[in-house]
């Protein structure tokens, strides 16, 4: 029997404690982006980074800084990322090099700007810097 998508968040919750759905993952759950990710579940963590295999589906876990992990919120069973947090929690592994994702396929419209520029603040400079740097969210 094959697990539904919100069945396999909940089990991402599970494998790994503390931890929350991020990235793509909450991007493509909140219909945010292009990409569907179907047997690949990621999440942010604070104990380590790791990457677990469940029935032909990867539960990738990324560790960030204890300082980085918020804007989260249980739905349905289990802990996601808005959709802003989702998206900087992308940013700060990628001004890192830790990530990569395919930026064409965002719907930045869907977010709210406001959000996002309060969140950023909690994110160290050189985050702020890349996402400036490749013009995300700048003043219209």
């Amino acid at each position: 029997m094959a697990l539904e998508r919100e069945e396999k968040f909940q089990l991402a919750n599970i494998i790994q404690v503390p931890s929350y759905v991020s990235l793509m993952s909450a991007l493509s759950y909140y219909e945010m982006t292009t990409q569907v990710q179907r047997e690949f579940i990621e999440s942010i963590a604070l104990k380590r980074t790791k990457a677990v295999t469940v029935e032909q589906t990867v539960f990738n876990f990324t560790k960030i800084n204890k300082l980085l992990f918020f804007d989260f919120a249980r739905k349905r069973g289990f802990f996601i990322a808005s959709p802003e947090k989702a998206f900087l929690d992308a940013m700060y592994l990628m001004s890192l090099g830790r990530y990569s994702m395919d930026l064409s396929s965002i719907d930045f419209d869907k977010f709210d700007f406001l959000k996002v520029r309060q969140l950023i603040l909690a994110f160290p400079e050189k985050t702020q810097i890349f996402i400036k740097a490749n013009g995300y969210f700048q003043e219209t």
